[in-house]
Order: C-alpha cells, then structure tokens, then sequence
C-alpha cells in the first residue's frame, strides 16, 4: 500500500481563520482491544467540516457551541477549539431516552427480546438508567416520552445487509420503522440504536461526544451503554499511565510515560465494567456539591469521605500540578477513596481502592481528555493502583502519604514545599516531524529552552495527552490510520509548561485490505479459545488458537491493558508470573476477512 503523503501545517502569522459553530466527535471504543477512533466535525450551520482539534473544552449536549482558531490542511480545519459560553455540566432529572432495537435482512437474530432489553437499559436494579441514579444520588437517571418505565421501539428487520459499518444509515432506517409506532426524535435527549453483534463494526459501542446518539454492537450491558451515555453528556475515557525511568523500569510517574486509555478499572468510562465515575467525572457531570471538591494550595493533613452516598463534606481532593505558559493551572492531581455499596460499587471492603487512596491526574475540568490513574505499585495488576496507609508518592515537587484508610473515609498528608517557585515556562518546542514504523510513528523535534531547565515534554495528539518522553522525541505505537494532529508542550521542574508548538498533521495509512471473491459474503467470525494451564514456581501458561476457513491473520494476547504477544499465526503461547490481585486476560484473532473473536479469562490471584 502507498503511504499517503505527509501533511505539516505551517501558516504565516495572522493567516488564521476563526470558525464557529457546533462541535461533535464521533467515538467509536474497541473496549475488549484498548484503543478507540475519534472523528471531530465541525456544524457551521451552511456547511459541516471536519477538525482536527489541538485543544478541547468541556461540551454538553446541550451547548456544544464552540470557536475554532482554525489552519488548514487540505479540506480539514487544525486548531485549538475554545468554548463559545462558560463550562456547564448537562441538564439532571430524568433524560428522555429512546431505544431502537434492529436486525438485518441478511442477520434475522435475535438475541434480546424487547422487555430484556427495556429491563437491562431502564428498569432493572442493575440497569443502565439505575446506574446513572445511583452515582448522581438520584439527580440523574433515564426515562421514557411515553412511558417513564422507558421507550423501547423494535424488533425491525432494517431492508439492508450489513457489509460494511454504516452506522449512520443503520439509524436513519431504524428511526423511519419505528416512526409508524410514533417514534419522534424530537421527544428525547438521547437515542440509542441496539442490534446483534456485527464484526464489520470494530468496536463495542459508538456514540457522539457530546451529543444525542449512540450504537451498541451486540452487548446491551452497562459496560458500554452506561459508557457510550457518559460520551453523550460530554466525558471522555478513564485510563491509566504507564511510565519508566531511565533504567526502563516501571515506576509511578516520571518524565516518561504513555497512556492506556481504557484501563481505570474503577470507573465505567475504563473499559473494566459498571463500576461509578471518579470525581473529576462526577464533577464534570454537575452531581457533586462545591464541596465535595478541596483545592489543596498548602502543605497540611487532609480528610475525605467517599462519594457513595450524598454528602456535604470533601469526597475529593485536588492539587495544582502544572501550570499553563498564562499562570492557571493546567493538570492536577485528583484524590479519592471508595467504598463498596449499592448495586454497583460491588467490590470487595479489603480491595486496594477501599483500603487505599487512588491518584489521578486529570486536566481542569474546564477541558475535554482522558484521565489517567496512577499506580503507586508499578508493574503488576491496575487493580493495586490506590497508595496503602504509611506509604507516600512523591513526584519530586508534590508528595502525598496515606494516612489511614477504609470504611468510606481516608486521611492524606500533603507535602507542596518547593521554593524558591520558578514561574518562568519554558519556550515552545519548534520543528515537529515524523517517520512511520512498523507500528505507529516516531514524533521528533527540536527542544525548548528555559531558565532552569526542561524536566519533558507532553505529547498530544488531536487534542488528548497521550504521552510524555524525556527526550525530543515520542514513539506513538498506539495511533490507528487516519488523519491527525500532534502538539508538544515543554515542561519544567518547577510544574510550568510551555505554550503549544505548532500542529503537525499526519496522515498514517492504513493496513493493506484482503479483496474479497465476488459474491463473497464472509461475515463469521473466527473460532478462538483461550486457556491457562499451571506451571511449577506459581507461573501460567495462556495458550489462544485460533481457526478460520479463511485463514487467520493475527492472535494477540493482553493482561490488564497490556498486549504482551501478537502473531500472524493460529496460535500463541505466553508465560507469565502474576502478582497477587485481580488480572483480566484477553485474547483477540482476526481472521483474512477482517472478522474478530474475543475470549477472555478474569483471575483472582491471593496474597501469597
């Protein structure tokens, strides 16, 4: 396949053209593979553009009026996007919801009969609109138009065959069948389109953030519609950093990390489960008070409760980390602690994020990106993120200790001692370039100056941290083909960022595709099997083998996040030693056709 042609923005100064209108993105989570595509347009209201945003502010459903400082890139608009009104968290109460339940005249299935589907989306305990009730403390929770019990439109059988994902089409049909049983859009909030598994479609879920619409790829549970209804009112995903120091080992935090931007196990928006939203989620989505949100600006001992129930007091802690080129603050640390209760905090009392305090780091909420959980025991399961009482995190200017905690409370000292206060950001980084590899690209450029010194650099792409490198440059392996925008930012020791340099877009090709025989109509997936086998010294063995009539292109094999093996063969096999706690085994084969299989084993290991 030709490689298309790479695309470097470089406008003079004062050549920029100011856009406005009504920003959407259109999110589609392969949750079970860890990544996701994002594709931003912009409404003028005479004519809809698509962007490629460097930065992007908190948007409800409600008012996604936005400007875009905008340079161009072919027929894509490239900028920072700015709010067109103050941050406002989405309308609460009971947001009128619509379910279209379909099928297609080549796929009659049909796995859900339409009160399982009404149970599992409004009126079960365990449902999706319950979800909602239970993490906002009943300010917020799904309903019907014509029934408060919900509104659930189907089965119809669309007049179409599903030989490529056009999920935009899929809704305009379903929307005219359920208009003959009084189905009118303009009745609700939301919409949600639900029908059997379909592999042309290469993730779980689709929805637009922020927006009205979603789609649900075979699996009505709330791991994805309570996750694709968080996109609708505004959030973003809820993932973990990764990071080494110079030995390349792994540690909590340094000037070296990347993103995975799914595996927050404790928060719906991961790709783990129903599990509530942290506090900066809540915060965004309006449910919390003022103060359930301290801002830390000394060092002192502080205390909070957890957000299970209603409460007046702090249930968050949040400290200054980085400051903007203009002096605001660009990124905290958010702290918190859990308590197991109700239908979907259901973890157990003596797990890490009931008996610990979990630290993220999270943009202000002012801002639209992914936030990312840090692991205080680096290099095993997620699932031991939060920082156990006695010990403490230090990132060389902030450090934290735990105090106590469990039973739905915590207590942290907090250490900001750190004069003489260097306030000088460093200059932008300048001269972005890029060379494809194998997997990904490789992000160069040329380093910024500053007073003291740069400590890194944090890499965005299209407009979301996906990474940060102590060098000048990033290998990105985790960016899928398409069009995008990459912006670096220099950091000092001192928490000062620089401003952005300026955008650098790329266009990443894709893989080659495998034709089709005419009339070919493969549509099924592969047949795969995972299974784990004990070896002496406490080590397993994951085996995954795969089989196609087409062939098999690729298995792969992830543990809690990670992919730690792919082959361009029917079978692998990986050794491992787990550490004690909870481990989600994933095993993914693509057959020649394009077709996908998951399997997926879920493990408790026991404190040794």
């Amino acid at each position: 396949m030709v490689a298309l042609a790479l695309l470097v923005v470089a406008v003079p100064a004062g050549a920029q053209d100011t856009i406005k209108g009504t920003l959407t993105g259109a999110v589609a989570d392969d949750l079970d593979n860890g990544r996701s595509v994002t594709n931003w347009t912009l409404d003028t209201g005479t004519r809809t553009v698509k962007v490629l945003p460097t930065t992007l502010p908190a948007l409800v459903p409600e008012n996604a009026n936005v400007t875009v400082a905008a340079e161009q890139a072919g027929g894509t608009v490239v900028g920072p996007v700015t709010a067109a009104s103050p941050q406002a968290a989405p309308a609460l109460g009971g947001r009128t919801t619509a379910v279209i339940v379909f099928n297609f005249a080549t796929d009659l299935r049909q796995p859900w009969t339409i009160p399982e589907v009404k149970s599992n989306i409004f009126t079960a305990p365990g449902s999706t609109s319950a979800f909602f009730a239970e993490e906002s403390y009943n300010q917020l929770w799904l309903t019907g138009q014509t029934d408060v019990d919900g509104d659930v439109y189907g089965w119809y059988t669309l007049p179409t065959s599903p030989t490529s994902c056009d999920f935009s089409s899929w809704a305009s049909l379903a929307k005219t069948a359920a208009a003959a049983d009084g189905f009118d859009a303009a009745g609700y909030r939301h919409v949600m389109y639900v029908f059997p598994a379909q592999s042309v479609c290469k993730w779980a879920g689709l929805a637009y953030m922020p927006g009205t619409e979603s789609w649900i790829n075979g699996e009505p549970t709330v791991r994805v519609t309570g996750h694709e209804l968080g996109h609708n009112l505004g959030l973003h995903h809820a993932g973990a950093w990764f990071c080494k120091n110079a030995g390349n080992q792994a540690v909590t935090i340094s000037s070296s990390c990347v993103l995975n931007e799914y595996n927050d196990p404790f928060d719906v928006m991961g790709s783990w489960g129903s599990r509530h939203s942290h506090g900066w989620q809540l915060q965004r989505l309006g449910v919390l008070q003022p103060s359930n949100v301290r801002t830390v600006t000394t060092s002192d001992t502080y205390s909070m409760t957890s957000a299970l129930d209603s409460t007046s007091e702090p249930t968050t802690l949040r400290v200054p980390r980085t400051y903007a080129a203009g002096g605001e603050v660009q990124d905290w640390y958010y702290l918190e602690v859990r308590e197991a209760g109700g239908v979907f905090e259901n973890f157990s009392p003596t797990d890490a994020f009931a008996t610990g305090v979990s630290i993220r780091v999270d943009d202000d909420p002012s801002q639209t990106t992914r936030s990312r959980l840090l692991d205080t025991h680096p290099g095993g399961s997620i699932y031991d993120a939060p920082l156990r009482p006695g010990e403490t995190f230090s990132d060389g200017q902030i450090s934290v200790t735990t105090v106590s905690a469990g039973d739905g409370s915590a207590s942290v000292a907090i250490n900001m001692s750190a004069p003489p206060l260097d306030q000088q950001p460093p200059s932008a980084p300048t001269r972005l370039s890029h060379v494809l590899l194998g997997a990904g690209l490789r992000l160069s450029w040329y380093g910024s100056g500053d007073n003291v010194g740069v400590s890194t650099y944090s890499v965005y792409r299209d407009g979301v941290q996906v990474g940060s490198a102590a060098s000048n440059s990033y290998d990105d392996t985790s960016v899928l083909p398409g069009q995008h925008v990459y912006t670096v930012y220099a950091q000092d020791a001192a928490g000062n960022l620089s401003p952005a340099s300026a955008p650098h877009v790329v266009a990443v090709p894709g893989p080659k595709s495998v034709a089709l025989k005419s009339g070919s109509t493969d549509r099924s997936p592969p047949r795969l099997r995972l299974v784990r086998h004990r070896l002496r010294g406490g080590r397993l063995q994951f085996t995954a083998s795969a089989s196609d009539r087409a062939g098999i292109a690729q298995v792969a094999l992830r543990i809690d996040g990670h992919q730690v093996r792919a082959r361009r063969a029917s079978r692998l096999s990986y050794r491992w030693r787990p550490r004690s706690g909870r481990h989600r085994v994933v095993a993914v084969a693509h057959d020649r056709r394009g077709n996908r299989a998951v399997d997926r084993l879920n493990l408790r290991v026991p404190r040794a």
